[in-house]
């Protein structure tokens, strides 16, 4: 990550090297978002406005890297939040009050996060906590408000879909759709964590707050596992911060 470099450039440079390790398909493409993007204010569809854009990094501004790849047909879904380059100002001193948010939503999730705790009370939870911190909720912006999806039920017969464009991939519109339907016909899972989302959180999810303060915006990404005896993240010592 460098001052200069371009929203396009930098997911470019994601995805070549995730091609070397032989990656091939995907739930999403590689995202970024610079400075004030990473608050998703931008007018228009969630699909294509959350693009990566021509907007060049400047120092001292947040950004987000977001990648989905599915390796071997199992899927990997990961976001961090990082600073372009050390110093004071505007931004750096609205990111360290985000990530320390951040920081506590990760660690207050092990006890929100049970099987036996409804899915739409532990989507109200979190944001409470974000409110009660004085900062916007982000993720209600996102495609099905989701706080975060699923990440069972792979591989699957749509795992070694093609790639179509950027953004969102075939296995993960198909998958989720073959989730909701199995939920209201067999009472499995329902593959999403929203406020509106029925039923109670367990498996393994990719969840992601995201929240807002000012100008800029700050999430983290990681995967967790609810089953009947543990709730746990799959990566404790990792926060999903990383330098630029």
């Amino acid at each position: 990550m460098r001052a200069g470099d371009t929203e396009l450039e930098v997911c470019a440079r994601i995805t070549r090297e995730l091609a070397r390790a032989k990656v091939q398909h995907w739930l999403h493409t590689p995202y970024a978002w610079w400075g004030e993007r990473t608050r998703f204010d931008w007018q228009g569809r969630w699909e294509t406005a959350a693009l990566p854009s021509a907007r060049r990094l400047a120092a001292g501004e947040p950004f987000i890297l977001d990648v989905a790849p599915l390796v071997a047909g199992f899927p990997a879904d990961f976001a961090y939040s990082g600073l372009a380059g050390a110093g004071a100002g505007e931004g750096a001193a609205t990111h360290d009050t985000l990530l320390r948010e951040l920081a506590q939503l990760k660690q207050a999730l092990l006890e929100w996060a049970t099987p036996l705790t409804r899915t739409g009370l532990l989507c109200a939870q979190v944001e409470e906590s974000i409110h009660a911190a004085g900062h916007d909720v982000v993720h209600t912006r996102y495609p099905a408000n989701v706080l975060g999806h699923t990440l069972e039920g792979f591989p699957n017969f749509s795992t070694s879909a093609p790639r179509i464009g950027t953004g969102f991939q075939l296995p993960l519109l198909l998958t989720y759709a073959t989730g909701i339907a199995l939920h209201h016909l067999t009472g499995a899972p329902y593959p999403f964590l929203s406020a509106r989302a029925p039923g109670r959180p367990l498996g393994l999810y990719a969840v992601e707050p995201h929240l807002g303060k000012a100008r800029f915006g700050a999430k983290f990404e990681s995967v967790l596992l609810i089953d009947g005896t543990e709730t746990r993240w799959l990566d404790p010592g990792l926060f999903g911060e990383v330098l630029g």
